[in-house]
C-alpha cells in the first residue's frame, strides 16, 4: 500500500488497512486497553523490544492476552518502510470486541491497530535552550495496580493539557493529591542536582516511559548517580536544572518553571549526546 504522507494516521486494524473501528470493540467502549508510541526511520523502530516488554506487561496487569507480537512486528516495519520517511507509529491493543457492561468476556480475542503519522517538527530551540513548563491544577490519580503501565484512559492527561493554550508554554507538569510530582502530560521529568540525576518514583501512578529507562541506564553506564524517590514539588526548584523525556522528543531541558529560569546544565547536554548515539532518529527539524 502507498502511503500519503498527508493522510494523518494511516490505519492497519488487526491486519487489515481500514479507519472503521467496531463500535463494540471495549477499547473504545471503555478504555480497555493499553497504547505505544514509536519513532521509526523507514523500516527501524526505535527500542521495538523496549516498548513490546512494556506492552507485555500492561496486558498482564490487564489479565487480557497478548496478541501475536511477531505478526504485529513485521506488519509494523512493512507498513513504516512503505511510508519511506521518518515518523510516528502508534500501536493500541485492546481487549477486543464484547457484549454490553463492564464484565469481562469470557473468550477473549485482542483486537490491535497501527497507525502512522508524519514526525512532528520540533523547533531546535526546545533541544537546546529548552522549553517552558507550568504546573497543571489537574492531579494524577494514585491506582497502584495501573501504574507504569500505558493504558487507554487519559483522561487526566487531556484535562491537564487543555489548563493552557500559550504557545510559549511547552509542558505541564503533573502532581497526585499529596503534590509529588509525578510527570508531564506527555513526558517524564529528571532533576539534576550536584551532578546527580533524581526522577519520581512511580508505584502509585505514572508511565514508565521507555525513554526513561534508556535514559536511567544511560546514567548507570556512566556511573552517574541516580536516585528515584518521592519528589515534592516545592523540592523541584531546589534543582541546578531540569529535562524532560519521552520516545519522541527524546530530551528537552527545562528553561522555565513557572517562575523560575534554569541554565543548561552540563550533565543534560552529556546524556542528550549518548542518547543521540544509540537512536534511530533525527530529530532536531
Amino acid at each position: 500500500m502507498k502511503f500519503d504522507k498527508q493522510n494523518i494516521g494511516t490505519i492497519c486494524i488487526n491486519g487489515i488497512f481500514t479507519k472503521k473501528i467496531d463500535i463494540a470493540d471495549r477499547g473504545f467502549q471503555f478504555g480497555d486497553g493499553i497504547f505505544e508510541t514509536i519513532a521509526f526511520s523507514e523500516d527501524n523502530l526505535e527500542f521495538w523490544s523496549e516498548h513490546m516488554s512494556r506492552l507485555k506487561k500492561g496486558c498482564k496487569v490487564l489479565s487480557m492476552p497478548c496478541p501475536d507480537l511477531k505478526k504485529i512486528f513485521f506488519k509494523a516495519k512493512k507498513m513504516c518502510k512503505s511510508f519511506n520517511a521518518q515518523g510516528a507509529l502508534k500501536l493500541i491493543v485492546s481487549r477486543g470486541i464484547g457484549e454490553r457492561g463492564y464484565k469481562i468476556p469470557e473468550k477473549i480475542k485482542p483486537s490491535w491497530a497501527i497507525s502512522l503519522y508524519p514526525w512532528p517538527k520540533f523547533p531546535e530551540a526546545n533541544f537546546i535552550q529548552g522549553v517552558n513548563v507550568r504546573k497543571c491544577i489537574t492531579t494524577i490519580s494514585r491506582q497502584p495496580l495501573l501504574s507504569r503501565i500505558k493504558h487507554l484512559n487519559r483522561l487526566e492527561q487531556v484535562l491537564a493539557r487543555s489548563e493552557w493554550k500559550a504557545r510559549n508554554i511547552t509542558e505541564g507538569l503533573m502532581c497526585d493529591d499529596k503534590d509529588h510530582v509525578i510527570e508531564g502530560t506527555m513526558s517524564n521529568i529528571f532533576l539534576v542536582k550536584n551532578n546527580n540525576l533524581y526522577t519520581p518514583n512511580l508505584d502509585f501512578c505514572g508511565i514508565d516511559g521507555i525513554m526513561r529507562n534508556i535514559v536511567i541506564k544511560i546514567a548507570k553506564s556512566k556511573n552517574i548517580k541516580i536516585s528515584i524517590q518521592k519528589i515534592k514539588y516545592n523540592e523541584v526548584f531546589k534543582a541546578d536544572g531540569l529535562f524532560l523525556v519521552n520516545s519522541l522528543i527524546g530530551i528537552w531541558p527545562i528553561r522555565r518553571l513557572d517562575n523560575k529560569i534554569y541554565q543548561p546544565i552540563d550533565l543534560t547536554k552529556e546524556i542528550a549526546n549518548r542518547l543521540e548515539k544509540i537512536t534511530v532518529i533525527n530529530r532536531i527539524s
